[in-house]
């Protein structure tokens, strides 16, 4: 009965470390994401260039997928477009599975090329911002929603992504302790370079 008491009590230690850990990052990440939403909804409704500000939410979302991962950084787009969602005349969701699919698609794709540098951040937040953009545009057609689908979405499109280009250099810091607290993120178990890593 001593035995699995000792080898049970590590466990729950660590079970309770790693939900602490979790509540914390998602605490961190709330914050972030409502900093960036209130700046959205009061600063940026004044500042725009060519009639067309920067897409805040959209890039929290691009960058918990660049620096959380697919799986994580799809889960914090979902929250992120859902509470996007309730300011935008469009049907509740549309923002959330947009950022989601692309905030999966990228940390799939970059999850062993991602270098996590100021201009890598830059170029991808462009061309995040702009995959959402364009991809809320079509669901939302696709949903009857007319009218996304303009001459102006690649004015749009073209300006919100330099917007968010230029601010991820001061939101990617942010999202990077939201999600990991200081800590370097550790490559994907199912990455090439985990595996690596493993088999030495």
């Amino acid at each position: 009965m001593t035995a699995p008491q000792r080898v049970s009590t590590p466990m729950r230690r660590g079970l309770s470390s790693l939900r602490a850990s979790g509540l914390m990052a998602a605490l961190r990440v709330f914050l972030v994401y409502m900093a960036a939403l209130l700046l959205q909804l009061t600063l940026f409704v004044e500042v725009r260039v060519v009639g067309v500000a920067p897409k805040l939410p959209a890039l929290v979302a691009v960058l918990a997928g660049l620096l959380g991962g697919a799986q994580k950084g799809s889960l914090v787009a979902f929250g992120a477009g859902l509470m996007w969602d309730v300011y935008l005349p469009t049907p509740l969701g549309l923002a959330a599975v947009s950022f989601a699919l692309v905030a999966f698609g990228l940390g799939s794709v970059t999850q062993d090329l991602f270098h996590d540098t100021r201009v890598q951040t830059a170029l991808l937040a462009f061309a995040g911002t702009a995959a959402s953009v364009a991809v809320y545009a079509v669901l939302g057609e696709v949903v009857g929603q007319r009218g996304l689908l303009d001459d102006d979405l690649l004015r749009i499109v073209l300006v919100s992504s330099a917007f968010n280009a230029v601010l991820s250099l001061v939101v990617a810091p942010a999202m990077r302790w939201a999600l990991w607290g200081g800590r370097v993120r550790e490559p994907s178990v199912d990455s090439p370079r985990a595996a690596a890593r493993i088999g030495r």
